[in-house]
């Protein structure tokens, strides 16, 4: 035992010996990427560290951002580097610290004659006067951005198409363990010499003119990156949904406040937010809140070659998708199946940025560390670690390269070229040439150039340089009506789209043009054409709009298009919906109308949605008056009594939208006894005793405690007993909050879930839920993500400080077992001896590709995960049990006592599922007793039945 034991340790620190951190050289063996590109190393420490942007100049200079403080270090450590390649072989070979002092740098940006970097609270201009590689210049451009979690801080300064600079931002994160380092919340956004600028408008990107002191918020937010496409499509990301659009403009939407649109963005992932993300990462480290397997850390969204790029440091990935047009928005989908375009077995693999040069290649910003994530949502004994910093003076920058690519530009003077040089250069398929020349002909104001633009915008073949053409005329403010209404005819629809834009300057004078093209058969030309026209009010205008809603009804971006015309609009156009017949497109039609008649508040309208009532104009009053409470809710008294009618029927759908309303509204006085009478019917249907439920908890569910108490009880059925634990979890006082605990093992999931949230509805129940966690009564593997996430980031100290450590992994016996078996994660196995003991040990209770019983999770959707966490997960199965899969023991009122796994249940009902696919069907009412264990139906002895080389052999099987 003692050899073994002594082996174990040998082979242990062997391996610690050939782990990372690895030189770039060595790191470079590490990646796998996809035919048809190729990896370069090209710069690397010392000559830069912790790089998370950078930007290439006119000259061929390169900027690179280091934010060395993160996570928590706000010392003025970040920097600035300059790197210049002096021997013309494609590399830089010179390194300069160009500005240093730097809080927490996240962005930079080439304008005028130095940079633009983002440094919250701060935009800053640095310039290098005299040539020494080093700015002499430095002077706030912008200020107020909230100095929060670093992640979450303003980036990505952007010169667009449409002569602006862009910043992704987003609201300030809420820091609770870090409130001195990151609590600031900012304030208005604003030119520090011309304060009458400032900005009130929070958590949306921003974009600017420094020349002129304009300042716009858009109407949409990201987090660390953002894109746009050649026709200036805007493209924006958070950490977990990797790809989304800003369909409509901030403009149109201020044209209707009353119309209550709480998302601008179209989520364009055909494979979801939280997308699967398939690493392949040796002896992967994820921190405590890290959502494993699935898009955690998504940054850096780059467009490249048609596709979107985005790293996944966590994952140590880069994600490809590709587009396709979807109505007025875009549909992306997974450019490889199962894999990705680019993965490392290096656990230090930190991707965190890209950058399109103007060599055509993909540059990669690698930030190299043991870990990445804010300690906010790091365990506590992480976040005090002396790791937490480990590989601060690495970092590598790498060139992805597509086969046929050009080498690196060695001789790079777009900055000296005449105008008609950058003219031309706007035409180029690299779209740091057209971005460049176009800044450099504004920077120049540039004039003299327009006789060549106008020439380039009617005659030249590439519809991008038309385009270019357009804007840049516009920007140096030569572009005259007859140019528009040429473009608003161009073969091209992109064309036709800004064209569109650019003629608002010129409103009403080309209303006839614009109203002439209604019958424009592109989605994105006709959605364009539908924002743009609601600035005219005229009978001509609101017919077109009417007749363009109708051919693209069912795209819910032209619904809200024509909503945003005019708040006016609205009961119009939801008769309009009504009269027709029933699609989906019509239905949230419907519901965005009347969302804008309930923020409108005028009583006669409220009244006709109230006469017909349907679904979704009573969810569209919900949304709309609790966006704006006052009069309104006064007013919807008057139908509150017609309401309860139509609760008290069989539609459930316009059930639940009554109880949504009367949420806002408040509740008639007779609602309470209805309610009552109806949800302790046991004869009625579960449903409607459900929402009965939900009604009684609007009202004061105090005087009806002792029945709720009842209903919360395996003989009822699971959305009654949920139901009831909601109204219950209502009543305050901490003596809810013991009764639930003590049913807490009796409870399914849906159940258990509704008991988390009553007890994390106030701090004294969220102590008697830690404490029940301390003692066992309760296992950390019973609360679903969100709750663990809320004790673990509470507000009040001691019960963050206690739950911590609580739900923070713990070492013991099992992670011995592990460590024996880890081999089995390094090696490769063998597919067709991992099916043969899939077959013999796993299939008892687990499908894999069809084969198996449906008693544990299908193991089918387990591909994306590391060796590493399922070896963990199947020799500690007790260790994280999945919701839904827990051992229940159920005892009759015979005496028999059944064990299994939650099947389907029925109002009447209960099934327990065991090994090889066998059931018991159990009645509610022969219930006597009914638990859930501490341990999951899965064994905790495997390593009694497999033995380490078949481990590794089923670990291939699955992953494969």
């Amino acid at each position: 035992m003692r050899i073994a034991g002594l082996l174990l340790i040998l082979f242990l620190c062997g391996c610690g010996k050939s782990g990372p951190p690895y030189s770039a050289q060595d790191a470079l063996k590490s990646f796998r990427i996809q035919p048809g590109y190729r990896v370069e190393l090209f710069a690397a420490e010392p000559d830069v560290v912790d790089p998370v942007a950078m930007e290439v100049d006119e000259a061929g200079r390169i900027y690179v951002v280091e934010d060395s403080g993160y996570p928590l270090n706000t010392g003025k450590v970040g920097k600035v580097k300059l790197l210049v390649d002096t021997d013309g072989d494609g590399r830089p070979d010179r390194t300069t610290v160009f500005a240093d002092h730097l809080t927490l740098p996240t962005g930079v940006m080439r304008w005028k004659k130095g940079i633009l970097v983002t440094d919250a609270p701060d935009v800053i201009y640095l310039e290098d006067t005299d040539g020494d590689g080093k700015a002499d210049i430095r002077r706030v451009v912008l200020t107020g951005f909230p100095l929060t979690n670093p992640q979450h801080t303003v980036n990505g300064p952007v010169f667009g198409l449409d002569n602006w600079i862009h910043l992704a931002h987003e609201n300030a994160t809420t820091a609770v363990i870090f409130k001195e380092q990151f609590g600031d919340t900012g304030s208005d956004i604003r030119y520090p010499e011309h304060p009458e600028t400032a900005l009130k408008v929070r958590g949306r990107n921003i974009r600017f003119r420094p020349d002129t002191w304009q300042l716009e918020a858009r109407s949409g937010s990201s987090q660390f990156g953002h894109a746009f496409d050649e026709w200036g499509h805007h493209f924006t990301m958070n950490n977990s949904n990797h790809l989304r659009h800003e369909v409509i403009a901030a403009r149109y939407l201020r044209r209707n406040p009353d119309l209550p649109v709480m998302n601008a963005m179209q989520d364009l992932s055909d494979h979801g937010n939280g997308a699967e993300v398939y690493p392949i990462t040796r002896n992967p480290r994820y921190e405590m809140l890290t959502e494993v397997g699935t898009m955690t850390s998504a940054c850096g969204l780059t467009l490249f070659q048609g596709a979107s790029f985005v790293a996944e440091p966590v994952h140590g990935l880069v994600h490809r998708d590709l587009w396709k047009p979807a109505g007025a928005s875009f549909s992306a989908s997974r450019a490889y199946q199962r894999e990705e375009f680019l993965a490392s077995t290096d656990a230090w693999f930190r991707p965190v940025n890209f950058y399109v040069g103007p060599d055509g290649a993909l540059y990669l910003m690698d930030y190299y560390r043991l870990s990445i994530e804010h300690p906010e949502w790091m365990s506590t004994h992480t976040h005090n670690s002396p790791d937490l910093y480990e590989g601060n003076d690495r970092g590598r920058i790498y060139r992805i390269v597509p086969e046929g690519g050009s080498p690196a530009d060695r001789n790079l003077r777009l900055g000296e070229a005449p105008d008609e040089e950058l003219v031309k250069q706007l035409g180029n398929a690299n779209p740091w040439w057209r971005r460049n020349a176009q800044r450099l002909l504004m920077d120049r104001k540039s004039v003299a150039a327009a006789p060549l633009l106008e020439r380039m915008a009617r005659e030249d073949a590439s519809a991008v340089a038309r385009l270019h053409a357009l804007w840049t005329l516009d920007g140096l403010g030569k572009l005259d009506r007859g140019l528009i209404e040429r473009a608003l005819n161009d073969p091209n629809p992109g064309v036709r789209e800004n064209a569109i834009i650019l003629g608002e300057a010129h409103l009403p004078a080309l209303g006839a043009k614009l109203i002439a093209m209604a019958s424009d058969a592109d989605p994105r030309v006709e959605f364009q054409l539908l924002c743009t026209l609601g600035f005219i009010d005229s009978a001509a205008s609101r017919a077109a709009r009417d007749g363009l809603l109708s051919r693209r009804l069912e795209d819910r971006w032209m619904q809200i298009a024509a909503l945003s015309a005019s708040s006016g609009d609205a009961p119009r156009l939801y008769e309009w919906a009504q009269a027709g017949a029933p699609s989906e497109g019509r239905t949230n039609l419907i519901r965005l109308a009347a969302s804008v008649i309930g923020e409108r508040q005028r009583p006669a309208e409220l009244r006709k949605v109230l006469a017909s009532p349907t679904a979704a104009g009573l969810e569209g009053l919900a949304m709309g008056l609790r966006a704006k409470r006052g009069p309104g809710a006064q007013t919807m008294a008057l139908g509150q009594e017609a309401l309860l009618k139509v609760f008290d029927g069989d539609d459930a759908p316009l059930r639940k939208a009554v109880l949504r309303l009367l949420e806002v509204t408040g509740l008639p006085s007779r609602a309470a006894a209805g309610a009552a009478a109806r949800a302790f019917d046991a004869q009625a249907k579960p449903d409607q005793r459900a929402d009965a439920l939900g009604l009684l908890a609007l009202a004061d569910p105090k005087p009806h405690e002792a029945m709720l108490r009842k209903l919360v009880d395996p003989g009822q059925p699971e959305a009654v007993q949920a139901a009831a634990i909601h109204a219950l979890g209502v009543i305050p006082g901490e003596e809810i909050g013991k009764f639930l605990l003590s049913k807490w093992k009796t409870l399914t999931a849906p159940a258990r879930s509704e008991a988390a949230d009553a007890l994390l509805n106030e701090n004294g129940r969220a102590r008697l839920l830690v404490a029940a966690i301390k003692d066992g009564q309760v296992q950390p593997w019973n609360l679903v993500f969100r709750h663990k996430r809320r004790l673990q980031m509470h507000r009040d100290p001691e019960i963050r400080e206690t739950a911590r450590p609580l739900l923070e992994p713990k070492a013991g016996e099992r992670e011995k077992v592990v460590a024996q078996y880890q081999p089995a994660a390094e090696r490769k196995g063998d597919t067709a001896r991992g099916q043969a003991v899939f077959k013999e040990v796993c299939a008892k209770c687990h499908k894999h590709n069809g084969v198996g019983a449906d008693v544990g999770p299908d193991l089918g959707s387990v591909r994306n995960r590391s060796k590493q966490s399922l070896l963990e997960e199947i020799l500690m199965p007790n260790k994280s049990i999945s919701q839904n899969y827990e051992a229940y023991v159920i005892e009759t009122t015979s005496g028999a006592t059944r064990e299994g796994v939650m099947g389907p249940q029925t109002s009447t009902t209960i099934t327990l599922r065991h090994e090889d696919g066998k059931e018991d069907v159990i009645q509610r009412s022969n219930i006597k007793s009914m638990y859930v264990t501490n341990l999951s139906a899965m064994p905790a002895d495997l390593e009694h039945q497999i033995s380490v080389q078949q481990m590794g052999d089923l670990l291939e099987y699955l992953t494969r």
